[in-house]
């Protein structure tokens, strides 16, 4: 075996340097053993991917029935406020709370609790059995953290003056 421009011995037994590439040297491209590396890597990132993707994909509805919860609440709350509005623009709005404490709003899935209160000298908040302001809470039964409140009043009076027509 005839030298290669200096680089191989005389030896008859010489081999060219083990280098990846280039001449004299292994083909382009990758061992078996970097494969095998990689494919185990990736396996192993895999099954962490899995685990916590599954965990987030089968709690990602919660947040949807959320939302279509609260927005069914909302729409209720909206339905007793234009009821009061209405009952408060008629001939008698002293009768209005009554009116609307009288009717059910409340559904399976959404709570409607009403009731009289009035407030003392220091701000808080006293339950009555009749008074000129309801409080109306309404809250999802299955999302228990999102409650709605709004206190409704007797804000016009029958007769001479004339209250201005309430609009919301």
């Amino acid at each position: 075996m005839a030298a290669f421009n200096g680089k191989w011995s005389s030896a008859p037994h010489a081999f060219p340097p083990l280098t990846k590439g280039g001449q004299g040297g292994f083909a382009p491209g990758f061992t078996l053993v970097e494969v095998i590396v990689t494919i185990l890597m990736a396996a192993i990132m895999g099954a962490f991917f899995i685990q916590f993707m599954g965990t987030a994909m089968s709690k990602s509805t919660r947040a949807i029935e959320n939302v279509r919860d609260e927005a069914a609440a909302e729409r209720v709350m909206e339905q007793i406020v234009a009821d009061y509005v209405a009952e408060i623009n008629k001939a008698n709005p002293a009768a209005a709370l009554g009116t609307i404490r009288g009717r059910s709003y409340g559904t399976s899935q959404i709570s409607v609790n009403m009731g009289y209160i009035t407030f003392t000298l220091a701000g808080a908040k006293q339950t009555a059995t009749l008074s000129r302001t309801l409080e109306v809470s309404v809250r999802p039964v299955l999302a228990p953290g999102s409650e709605m409140v709004t206190l409704l009043t007797e804000s016009r009076q029958a007769g001479s003056p004339a209250s201005p027509p309430v609009a919301y």
